[in-house]
């Protein structure tokens, strides 16, 4: 093979980008063709009198562009990039014949997600490391001891109602007029939705979301009544789009998560918060206030819920301790009007009786003990420290923007360059053991196929470094096919 140019020296240009560029105007010119054989290192460095870092560094450079690729005790070969590209395109084909997207949104419909991928940046759900094993396993011990048996039978419908006491006493600092008997245990905060939408919603009944919003709730809800959106700005709901649907159109409930919201991860601004509740007042809605997040702010001021604000009762308020705690204690509370109880604790019943005695009575006693303030201490530093790592690795690559830098929560939102769609990147991290979450899942209408949601939650530090870097890796492969298609366009 003869290589007709020349490094020049004396240029300002390095001399590994001078090499790169030549080479790849080779490849691109079809004077070397697709799977012939590169020169070797070692004949490169004595050919233009280069060291090896400076021919390592242009080879690094054309294989991250996918021009060639390496095969170990072989050598560099260039990259057949049309079959590549064709490759490509056949992979999307499938994927979008098979409805793809389909499967996805039923497995995260109801945000209980499991996947067989190395690195998960879908689930929200905390890995095992912020768990407290053993503190929890003193507590059961505790039960047992103490209670016996009784801790195994039937509970309350409504709630162990120690455990409804210490509630009440952690609450009625912030929240007003706060009592255990408006309290509905459930298991779990999807179980709480699923309450609502039996006792409160018909077919007739109009419920407001923000666009985008939580899919659990959106899968939830749009069986069973009509759906309207508003725009999510970067500090709550555009009031004006919302009035503008209250003063056409009677709204029964507005759905909201207020502090960290998923996907986004914003916090609604006092002044939204406290505008929701004067609408609220004047048409006559309920609010559902979705609270799971609230308690993992990372600085030093809390998050604020709207139920704090609720002076008139205007807020159904839902909080777990799924994300805060431990997941698989599948415990989580209403605060609800004091006139919807009754109704409550009938659909509690015929949906699953009670709530586990044992693990009530178990959080019952860590409660009383004050360790979770204790452990949310820890579990704050720990999720910080994972949010400020993903952060600063999404912000170095250029093609991404994180949408709204939250101060809490699980999630980035991110948004993605015009050469991509949220689900052909799903489908390719999905290949290489990373799993994202398609920001189609959580648009109730017009869904925008130019974001994804990475959660921090289920993953350590180290795959937080390994799966950015997979991402960055992954974004680039899609760019340089962009580029090449762009090169194959015809002139008209």
């Amino acid at each position: 093979m003869k290589l007709n140019f020349e490094i020049n020296k004396s240029k300002e240009k390095k001399l590994y980008i001078q090499l790169y560029e030549e080479l790849k105007n080779l490849i691109s010119q079809k004077k070397i063709l697709p799977n012939e054989k590169l020169p070797s290192v070692r004949h490169l460095i004595n050919r233009f009198s280069l060291n090896s870092s400076t021919v390592l560094k242009a080879y690094e450079l054309l294989e991250t562009e996918e021009y060639i690729y390496k095969i170990p005790g072989s050598g560099t070969y260039v990259r057949d990039r049309e079959n590549y590209l064709e490759d490509y395109i056949v992979d999307c084909e499938n994927y979008l014949e098979e409805k793809e997207q389909k499967f996805i949104t039923e497995n995260f419909k109801y945000g209980q997600i499991k996947l067989n991928e190395n690195i998960n940046f879908a689930s929200a759900t905390p890995n095992k490391e912020t768990f407290p094993t053993e503190k929890f396993q003193e507590s059961i011990n505790r039960v047992f001891k103490e209670n016996g048996g009784e801790a195994l039978k039937y509970h309350e419908t409504q709630g162990f109602v120690e455990l409804r006491i210490v509630l009440e006493e952690r609450l009625k600092e912030k929240f007003h007029n706060i009592s255990r008997e408006n309290i509905q245990i459930t298991s779990g905060a999807q179980q709480a939705l699923d309450l609502i939408k039996k006792v409160l919603l018909t077919p007739n009944s109009t419920l407001v979301m923000s666009h985008p919003t939580y899919s659990g709730a959106l899968n939830l809800f749009k069986e069973k009544c009509k759906i309207k959106t508003v725009e999510l700005l970067d500090d709550g709901f555009d009031m004006m789009e919302l009035e503008e649907i209250l003063t056409h159109t009677h709204v029964d409930f507005v759905y909201t998560m207020i502090n960290f919201q998923s996907p986004t991860g914003l916090k609604w601004s006092y002044e939204k918060k406290i505008k929701l509740l004067e609408l609220s007042q004047k048409y006559n809605f309920i609010i559902i206030e979705d609270d799971c997040l609230s308690e993992l702010y990372f600085y030093d001021t809390p998050a604020v819920p709207l139920k704090a604000l609720d002076v008139e009762e205007r807020v159904i308020y839902i909080q777990s301790f799924s994300k805060i705690l431990i997941p698989g204690l599948r415990i989580a509370y209403m605060v609800v009007p004091r006139e919807l109880v009754p109704q409550m604790i009938v659909a509690k019943y015929s949906s699953d009786i009670s709530t586990s005695g044992l693990t009530q009575r178990a959080l019952t006693l860590l409660l009383k003990e004050g360790f979770l303030e204790e452990h949310l201490k820890n579990t704050r530093k720990i999720f910080r420290e994972r949010f400020e790592l993903m952060v600063k690795l999404i912000e170095d690559i250029p093609e991404l923007e994180i949408h709204y830098i939250p101060e809490g929560g699980l999630y980035l939102w991110i948004i993605l360059p015009d050469f991509i769609s949220s689900d052909a990147l799903y489908l390719e991290l999905k290949k290489h053991g990373v799993s994202i979450l398609p920001g189609d899942v959580f648009y109730p209408e017009n869904p925008n196929d130019r974001r994804i949601r990475i959660s921090f939650a289920a993953v350590t530090k180290d795959e937080i470094i390994m799966g950015v870097k997979i991402l960055r890796e992954t974004i680039m492969s899609f760019k340089n096919i962009k580029n090449l298609s762009d090169d194959f366009m015809p002139i008209i």
